[in-house]
């Protein structure tokens, strides 16, 4: 008996960990130099990042290159307004050099993902 009710608290949990996860997708990609403090022209490029991919709520991301990137989530989840309103989740990680990174999440997919690196930052919007 003690095992069945294991078995369903199991399955459950596993479940609504399971409901957590959820894709972005990104059809668009844009670089920040902070030299010369400007964004690039915005280049063509699939982008896939499938987000809480296990228990520690940690980043897959599916390159235009094919490579396979996953950002371990450090915590530090904030949410926010920028000043025209725009919502946007912000978390801390680790890269796959494990660089310390910054990832922002708007709600709108045209705002789309920064990927910040210190000042470096890549944007990923759908459009």
């Amino acid at each position: 008996m003690k095992s069945i009710a294991l078995f369903i608290l199991l399955f459950i949990g596993f479940t609504a960990s399971a409901q957590d996860q959820f894709r972005a997708d990104f059809n668009y990609v844009t670089f920040y130099d902070p030299d010369t403090k400007t964004w690039s022209d915005w280049e063509t490029a699939s982008h896939t990042l499938v987000f809480n991919i296990n228990a520690n709520k940690d980043i897959k991301h599916y390159t235009a290159k094919g490579e396979v990137l996953i950002y371990r989530n450090m915590g530090n989840l904030e949410e926010d307004y920028t000043s025209s309103g725009k919502h946007y989740q912000i978390i801390e990680a680790l890269d796959d050099q494990g660089n310390e990174i910054r990832i922002q999440l708007f709600d709108d997919p045209s705002i789309g993902m920064k990927i910040i690196n210190g000042e470096f930052m890549v944007q990923f919007a759908k459009f």
